[in-house]
């Protein structure tokens, strides 16, 4: 009877291991979408994102783009860089997170769509 919770852990550790061997490289222009990008490529949760970008996407300079991404694609409870025009942290999912809301201020007046 000892024996069963080690043989339990055993037998489910291999289930409970996350997949960070392998690294997803994404190149991001803003045309696609990047949700398309990472299931195309068969991304899957604990993989290591690795998101190039050029300089200036959309008019937007490449690291809010990527602090913007970052924000619906990474784990927050490791590493995340943003260094220059690459992201890389470890992948949530392969779908991105929901917002919550967005608050707009104009004239000292909060409205909340």
């Amino acid at each position: 009877m000892k024996y069963l919770p080690l043989t339990l852990i055993f037998l489910f550790s291999p289930l409970l291991s996350a997949n960070m061997d392998d690294r997803c490289f994404i190149i991001f222009t803003g045309e696609r979408e990047l949700d398309e990008i990472i299931k195309e490529k068969g991304c899957v949760r604990n993989n290591i994102l690795h998101v190039m970008a050029p300089d200036e996407i959309n008019g937007m300079p490449a690291q809010d783009t990527l602090l913007f991404l970052s924000s619906g694609w990474c784990r927050f409870d490791r590493n995340r860089d943003i260094i220059g025009n690459q992201l890389s942290c470890v992948l949530y999912s392969n779908k991105r997170r929901g917002s919550v809301g967005v608050i707009h201020s104009t004239d000292n007046h909060i409205k909340i769509p």
